[in-house]
């Protein structure tokens, strides 16, 4: 996807905004749109999540994120009364924030853990060629968690964000999709319409020492549709029930292992 088409479609997120229904839906109605995080049109691994976090616009009181450390653009550093007001320069002030998100102010606390993670692809977040992004199932945050959001809420926003993410893969180099915890798979499922392989996986057991055990389990499958959509090649989708950042008792030895597993199952396409 082009930096042209980029800009194309975070214009139609904003109108989105402008037009009440994520906000109706729980989204931050001042937050801008999160198409990507990190340069998409580089990228041939991908990590997806859920929504973006709202702790990239607030800071730990719940006060809004200001120039200079801010991550995202926001109505008020835009200096926007309404999103409808949005021209131009804002669009490209929307897609510059997401595209530079990792030479900028990322939130390690969350990227880093993921990042060693894909490093066994050979690709980072991080690095001069950009080899690796961030994507949302839905590019809008919310003041609620996911968790605590009602069952047709979140239904709702999949169905907003759908289209930006089938387009965003499929016109992008992506190979590799790496899906980042339990409720990150179910919910792709949901989209998928159908389930993913899934194999246990005795050293990603959680909790051995004196606690209940969490099992662990990958995922994998070879995806050529999304929500009904063609996604124009077939793109390999990784997984693990871990969320890797927050999970009770995640080990070094559990996340070496995921490491390792999803680069024996990646490089083969990535060769």
């Amino acid at each position: 996807m082009s930096a042209v088409a980029h800009r194309r479609e975070i214009k139609r997120l904003v109108r989105m905004l402008a037009s009440g229904s994520p906000e109706d839906l729980g989204a931050i109605p001042w937050a801008s749109p999160v198409m990507m995080f990190g340069r998409l049109e580089t990228s041939i691994v991908a990590t997806l999540g859920l929504n973006p976090s709202n702790l990239e616009f607030v800071d730990a009181r719940g006060a809004q994120l200001q120039d200079p450390l801010h991550r995202f653009e926001t109505l008020s550093t835009l200096q926007l009364n309404s999103w409808a007001d949005a021209a131009k320069e804002h669009i490209d002030r929307v897609w510059s924030a997401c595209n530079m998100y990792f030479s900028r102010r990322p939130y390690d606390g969350w990227f880093k853990p993921l990042d060693r993670v894909v490093n066994g692809l050979d690709v980072s977040y991080y690095d001069a060629w950009s080899s690796a992004c961030h994507l949302d199932l839905v590019p809008f945050a919310t003041g609620q968690k996911w968790s605590s959001l009602a069952p047709d809420v979140k239904q709702g926003l999949l169905e907003l964000g759908a289209e930006t993410l089938v387009r965003s893969i499929a016109t992008s180099p992506i190979r590799v999709l790496v899906l980042n915890g339990a409720t990150v798979v179910r919910t792709f499922e949901r989209l998928l319409r159908e389930p993913l392989e899934v194999s246990s996986m005795p050293a990603w057991t959680l909790g051995r020492d004196g606690t209940s055990p969490v099992q662990g389990f990958a995922y994998r499958g070879m995806v050529t549709e999304l929500a009904g959509m063609d996604l124009g090649r077939e793109l390999l989708v990784l997984g693990f029930n871990h969320n890797i950042q927050s999970s009770f008792g995640v080990t070094r030895e559990a996340v070496t292992s995921i490491r390792e597993w999803i680069a024996k199952q990646g490089k083969g396409v990535l060769a």
